[in-house]
């Protein structure tokens, strides 16, 4: 599975709103994916998504050629209402923990991972 963060500066004036309504895929990717949106309690001009995909590492090329045409479309989109891009990277996922209580390690495949659904 690969994490893909992005933390964004909107441009002064824009909201979250307009961040999401230009950022929003029009389409799927094709494989399982789920993205968290967040703002900053600092600043809600900066805005992070992560994203969770399930496919493997050496998958990642040749699904973002896949998808290519519909990004570049969203991302001119996002580039209307953003400053900038202050992070943008990609990780695959080694471990899943669980502190709630007692710390625990969940296996990212099982029903108790938070990717269970993908």
């Amino acid at each position: 599975m690969i994490v893909a963060v992005f933390v964004r500066r909107l441009k002064p004036g824009f909201s979250y709103a307009d961040f999401e309504e230009a950022w929003c895929a029009e389409e799927g990717f094709g494989v399982p994916a789920r993205v968290i949106s967040a703002t900053s309690l600092a600043d809600p001009r900066d805005v992070l998504t992560v994203g969770f995909v399930q496919i493997d590492p050496d998958q990642l090329a040749a699904g973002s050629d896949a998808v290519a045409d519909q990004e570049a479309k969203r991302h001119s989109r996002i580039d209307d209402v953003i400053e900038s891009t202050e992070l943008r990277a990609f990780y695959e996922v080694e471990g899943e923990f669980d502190f709630s209580s007692t710390p625990r390690q969940v296996d990212p495949g099982s029903i108790d991972s938070l990717f269970s659904a993908l």
